[in-house]
């Protein structure tokens, strides 16, 4: 009986140090959106929502092949579905709904943007990039 506690004990020993590190991992922030117009149009009003919290991040005017940029305080990335907007032709375009699914090999440690690609007329996706000395990376001026 003795052993079959001894046992049980230590399992849940176990999983309580395994959850703990899992949840003790820190969260991957993000500090900002690089929108890319991969088209041969202007883009106008841009926008990453996420629909649970109402926040957004938007850019005007994108002209062909080329892209916007932008920062924003850091920000834990919580996995909440996102929808990107944008006008295009004098249509409006969205994506409706979804998740953006984390790389396996980012680094919490380093900070990331959202990237946004437009390539084409209701054509758009999202993935989650670390920050690097990609000319299309938002950069912050420190003094």
């Amino acid at each position: 009986m003795l052993k079959w506690l001894f046992t049980g004990l230590c399992t849940l020993l176990l999983m309580a140090c395994a959850s703990r590190s899992v949840e003790s991992a820190p969260p991957l922030q993000i500090e900002g959106l690089v929108i890319n117009n991969q088209t041969q149009m202007w883009v106008s009003a841009a926008r990453l929502l996420v629909p649970v919290t109402g926040n957004f991040v938007s850019c005007g005017n994108i002209s062909p092949q080329s892209s916007c940029a932008t920062t924003f305080p850091e920000t834990d990335y919580t996995g909440n579905p996102v929808e990107i907007t944008w006008s295009q032709g004098g249509q409006i375009y969205s994506t409706g709904q979804f998740v953006i699914q984390l790389p396996d090999d980012l680094d919490p440690d380093r900070l990331a943007v959202i990237q946004i690609i437009i390539t084409g007329a209701g054509s758009a996706g999202a993935m989650i990039v670390q920050r690097h000395s990609d000319i299309n990376q938002p950069r912050i001026n420190q003094p």
